[in-house]
């Protein structure tokens, strides 16, 4: 009997050996994120938040994740127009002011993007946010570098 429990044991250390590439190379533990749908109008300069969760498999939140909202519009050229942290719950609220973000109709829509880190994986939200922006003539327009 003992035999048998040390032959299944090697068997075991060896599967474990050879699928030890396939265990340490996965993308990491799945996400998801969530970005709250909000009115879409604001005028040039007005305060804009963005608020959201990010989430691991299980439902629990992910503390201290940067989350990037991004723009399908020409400016800027990265297409991040805000970016901040989630807190202890995977809770985020990004404050920005609005700008010109895209001069030919002053809309664009949005999405929120978390790159993943050494555990979890990347997401993005699975619903856009439409952001229309009524221009003045103190509003501050987005400029490429």
């Amino acid at each position: 009997m003992k035999n048998y429990i040390l032959a299944g044991f090697a068997i075991l250390i060896v599967i474990l050996f050879v699928n030890i590439e396939s265990i340490f190379s996965q993308e990491g533990i799945g996400t998801n994120l969530i970005l709250i749908q909000m009115k879409p109008t604001f005028n040039g300069g007005q305060p804009i938040v963005f608020i959201g969760k990010l989430t691991g498999q299980g439902g629990h939140g992910i503390a201290n994740a940067e989350i990037q909202i991004k723009s399908d519009g020409p400016c800027p050229a990265d297409g991040v127009i805000a970016s901040g942290f989630t807190d202890k719950n995977g809770r985020y609220r990004i404050y920005s002011i609005t700008k010109v973000w895209d001069a030919s109709d002053n809309f664009i829509r949005v999405q929120a993007h978390f790159a993943g880190n050494e555990l979890y994986s990347p997401t993005i939200s699975e619903r856009s946010q439409i952001i229309i922006v009524y221009p003045n003539s103190t509003t501050e327009k987005c400029v490429n570098e």
